[in-house]
C-alpha cells in the first residue's frame, strides 16, 4: 500500500480528512445509504400486502422514531462528534463492555446487508444485459458480486471526495428514474386520489410499520463521517434530517403512486418480487423498464460504497479508543482513508457473500432479515445512552437529552419485540450467533490500562 501512518489512542489528530465535505455531500451519503430505487423496488408490495391503499401513510408515520432516533445523535455528535458515533458515545454511558457489543452489532448489520446489496447489483447487471443463464448461476452471482463489493471498496478507499461524487451521480440517476416512474404512474391513474382506502389488506399495521422504519436505515452514513465535513458538531445533524425529509417525500410520492396506478391486490401480488420490474414495462415501455432496473442496480451499488464507507470508520473508532486491534486504526497518508478497516470489512463482506449465495437462498434471506434485529439494537442503545451520557447536564436541554430519547426508546423497543416476533427462527439464530461470536471477540481482548484509549 502507499503511506501510511498509524494512529492509535495517543494521535487521534492525525485522522481522516478535515473539512472535505460540505452538507451537500454528507446529505447524498445519508441519502445514498439507504438504497431508496432498492428498497422501494422491495418493500412497496409488501407493505401493500400488510397495509393496503394506506400503505403511503404508513410510511410517513413510521417516519417518526427514525426521525426521533436522528435527534439523539444530533445530542450526542453535538458534544462528541466521533466517526465510530454509536460506539463511543454507548461506550461513554455505559462502559467499555457495551460499547464494544454495540460496535460489533454495527459492524455485522453492515457485513450482513452488504451481502444481499452484491446480490442484488449482480442479479440486476444481468437482467440489465439479458444474461438470464448468469443471472440464475449462483456462481455467476457470486464473482459479479464479488468484483462490486471491491470496487465499491476501492473508490471508497481513494478518498471522501471520491466516494462522495459518485454518490451525487449515482444518486442522480436513481432519484430521476423514480420520479419519473411516479410522474408516468399518476398520468396513467389519471388523479392523485386513491380511491379505495377500505382496502387494508392482511391488516398487519405492526408488521407494516417494520418493513416502512427499516427502509429508512442508513441516513446515519452522514454522522459517520463527521470527522471529515465542515462544523463537524452540526453539518452531519443538518445532512442527516434533510436525507430523512426527502426521503419521506420521496417514499410516500412513489407508494402513492403505485397504488394509484396498479391498485392494492396487484401490488400485493408483488410481495416476493419487485414491483417496478412487475410494473415498469407496461407503465414505461421496455427501454423505461430496462432504466428502472438500472437504477435498481445503480441504487444497491450506491448502498454498497456507501455500506463500506461508516463501518471502516467503526472499526478505525473502536480500533482509536483499543476495542479493536490497533492496526485497524491505520490510516492512508495519500488518500486520508482507513487502510486496514476498508479492506478487512470488504474481505469479510466478500467472504461472507460468497459462502452465503452458493448455499442456500434461504441463508441468504435469513441473514437480511437478521439485521432488523441488529439495528434495533443499536438505534436503541443510542438513544438510551443519551441520558446517561449528559446526566450531569439534563435540565440544559431536557426536551432533547431526556424527553426525546425516551420515546425513541420506547418506539425501538417496540419495533424489536414485533421484530423478534416476526422474523421466525432462522434470523434470530443468525442474530445469537452474531452476538456469541462478537462476544467472545470483544471479551477476549485485553482491556486498555487506566487513562489509555481516551480522548
Amino acid at each position: 500500500m502507499d503511506g501510511m501512518t498509524t494512529t492509535g489512542s495517543r494521535s487521534r489528530g492525525r485522522s481522516l480528512r478535515r473539512d472535505a465535505l460540505g452538507v451537500g455531500s454528507s446529505t447524498a451519503i445519508g441519502i445514498a445509504s439507504t438504497a431508496p430505487a432498492y428498497s422501494l423496488a422491495v418493500s412497496v408490495g409488501l407493505l401493500a400486502g400488510y397495509t393496503g391503499a394506506a400503505a403511503p401513510l404508513v410510511l410517513a408515520a413510521s417516519a417518526i422514531p427514525v426521525i426521533l432516533v436522528a435527534l439523539c445523535f444530533r445530542e450526542l455528535n453535538r458534544a462528541e462528534p466521533d466517526c465510530g458515533t454509536t460506539f463511543p458515545w454507548t461506550e461513554k454511558a455505559f462502559g467499555m463492555g457495551t460499547g464494544r457489543m454495540v460496535g460489533w452489532t454495527t459492524v455485522m448489520a453492515c457485513v450482513l446487508v452488504m451481502s444481499n446489496l452484491a446480490q442484488v447489483a449482480a442479479v440486476y447487471t444481468y437482467l440489465l444485459f439479458g444474461l438470464d443463464t448468469a443471472a440464475d448461476s449462483r456462481l455467476a452471482q457470486a464473482g459479479l458480486g464479488t468484483a462490486f463489493i471491491l470496487v465499491m471498496a476501492l473508490l471508497a478507499y481513494r478518498g471522501i471526495r471520491v466516494a462522495a461524487t459518485t454518490q451525487f451521480v449515482l444518486l442522480t440517476v436513481e432519484v430521476v428514474a423514480l420520479l419519473w416512474f411516479a410522474i408516468n404512474a399518476f398520468r396513467e391513474a389519471g388523479s392523485l386520489s386513491i380511491q379505495a382506502f377500505s382496502e387494508t389488506g392482511d391488516g398487519a399495521w405492526a408488521a407494516g410499520i417494520l418493513v416502512a422504519v427499516f427502509l429508512y436505515w442508513g441516513w446515519d452514513s452522514s454522522f459517520s463521517v463527521n470527522e471529515e465535513t465542515r462544523n463537524p458538531r452540526r453539518t452531519p445533524a443538518i445532512a442527516a434530517l434533510i436525507a430523512n425529509g426527502f426521503l419521506v417525500v420521496l417514499y410516500v410520492v412513489v407508494a402513492w403512486a403505485a397504488v394509484a396506478y396498479a391498485g392494492v391486490d396487484p401490488l400485493a401480488d408483488t410481495a416476493d418480487d419487485d414491483f417496478f420490474a412487475v410494473l415498469s414495462n407496461d407503465l414505461l415501455g421496455t427501454a423505461g423498464g430496462k432504466f428502472l432496473v438500472g437504477a435498481v442496480l445503480v441504487s444497491a451499488l450506491a448502498s454498497t460504497q456507501t455500506t463500506i464507507l461508516p463501518t471502516a470508520r467503526t472499526m478505525l473508532s473502536m480500533a482509536r479508543r483499543d476495542a479493536f486491534p490497533g492496526q485497524f486504526a491505520r490510516i492512508s497518508a495519500r488518500y486520508q482513508t482507513p487502510t486496514v478497516s476498508t479492506w478487512v470489512f470488504a474481505g469479510v463482506s466478500v467472504g461472507v457473500y460468497v459462502v452465503l449465495v452458493l448455499t442456500s437462498d434461504a441463508v441468504l434471506a435469513d441473514s437480511v432479515a437478521a439485521v432488523s434485529v441488529l439495528v434495533s439494537l443499536y438505534y436503541l442503545a443510542t438513544a438510551a445512552a443519551v441520558p446517561v451520557y449528559f446526566k450531569g447536564a439534563l435540565r440544559e436541554r431536557l426536551v432533547l437529552r431526556l424527553v426525546v430519547p425516551l420515546l425513541a426508546s420506547l418506539s425501538f423497543a417496540v419495533v424489536l419485540v414485533l421484530a423478534v416476533a416476526d422474523v421466525g427462527t432462522g434470523p434470530l439464530v443468525v442474530v445469537g450467533v452474531t452476538m456469541v461470536v462478537g462476544a467472545a471477540i470483544m471479551f477476549s481482548m485485553k482491556p486498555p490500562a487506566e487513562g489509555e484509549g481516551r480522548a
